[in-house]
This record gives structure tokens, sequence and C-alpha cells, in this order.
């Protein structure tokens, strides 16, 4: 199914872009010179390693619920589907012993997923193959596709609360600091790609 390769690379790209806008580190241009200064080359293993990882975060209930959405799109019970869903981040939360993903976030982002099978279920039932299209022809208006990206964004704030206030890992001080600027850089995105598809008419 096409639809189906244009929305999950669109996510992608933009988990990447975001991932990249986020990271603070020098970008090192890749060529010759490169291998002689071994701390450039570190700091481009640095680099990349936090780009993945961050990109790996920003994707993890998206991809949970992309891969649920297709296959309630193909026949299989939404119900089952939230089951295997809930089996699975129990079982991340059972190896998770460094206190980064906790029961409280694992909750609030169960709330998140839900909303996205129901996105991704109407782009895939749109019937275009490009991203816009599937946006205008799912939403009808700028103003109710962003209605749903409030409410995307009202729930994420609630995944980054449970977030600050339940993970051991770091000072809450640099919690606030990173995830506040994971919202305003996603919201960021998020409101220019909303402008450039409804610009189009």
């Amino acid at each position: 199914m096409g639809n189906s390769r244009v929305i999950w690379s669109h996510e992608v790209n933009q988990a990447d872009k975001i991932a990249r806008s986020l990271i603070e580190t020098r970008r090192v241009r890749f060529g010759w010179r490169i291998l002689f200064p071994p701390s450039l080359l570190l700091n481009y293993i640095r680099f990349r390693k936090s780009l993945i990882l961050t990109r790996k975060n920003l994707l993890f209930t998206k991809q949970s619920a992309f891969d649920a959405a297709k296959e309630i799109f193909y026949g299989k019970d939404r119900a089952l589907e939230i089951r295997s869903i809930e089996i699975k981040t129990k079982k991340i939360l059972g190896k998770e012993g460094k206190g980064y993903y906790t029961e409280k976030v694992r909750r609030k982002q169960l709330h998140e997923i839900e909303l996205l099978i129901d996105h991704y279920l109407n782009l895939l039932n749109s019937n275009r193959m490009s991203y816009g299209e599937m946006i205008k022809v799912t939403y009808q208006s700028k103003k109710r596709y962003l209605s749903f990206l409030n409410e995307l964004h009202e729930i994420e704030q609630e995944v980054i609360q449970a977030a600050i206030t339940t993970m051991r890992k770091g000072s809450k001080k640099d919690r606030l600091r990173w995830f506040r600027k994971v919202q305003e850089t996603s919201k960021k995105a998020r409101m220019e790609e909303m402008e450039r598809i409804f610009l189009r008419g």
C-alpha cells in the first residue's frame, strides 16, 4: 500500500528534522580532514549517536500507533491491537532499570497512541498518495487540522509532565529544559508544515 510508505516516510523525515534542531552539537563536515583530528571524529560519532537516539525517542509512540493502524486498516481488531501495545510497553517497563521509562509515562503514552491510531487510520482511508493531500482530505480545513495538532500537543504535554515528575535520570531542572525545547521545536515544525500544506489551497 503506497500511501502507508508516504505516511511513515513523512514521520521519519519530520522526526529527523526535529532531532537535528534539538541537538546542540557542532555539525562536523564529513570529508578527508575528519580522518586526521581524532577529536573531530569523536564529536561526529557523538552527534550521530545522539541524533539516532533522539529520533528513535521521537518516533516511539508514532511507530506503535502506525503499526497498529495498518493492522486495523487490514481488518485486525482494534481492541486486540491496543492490548498488544499495552503488553509490549509493559515489557519495556519491566526491562527498564535506569529510570527513563515509568508506569505513569507509559499510561499517558497509551492515550497519545490511541489518538495517533485514529489519525493514521484517517490518512490511510483518504486514498491519496501525497501527505499534504491526505491531510487536506482528512481534516478538510486548516482549522480542523489545527484542532487535531492542539489535541496532540496537550496529550504530549501530559506525557512530558509525567516524565518530568517521575523520571529518575538527571535533575528536574535539566529535564524541564530539555522537554520544553522538545515541545517548542516540535510545535514549530508542525505549524510550519501546516502552513505549507494549506497554503497550496
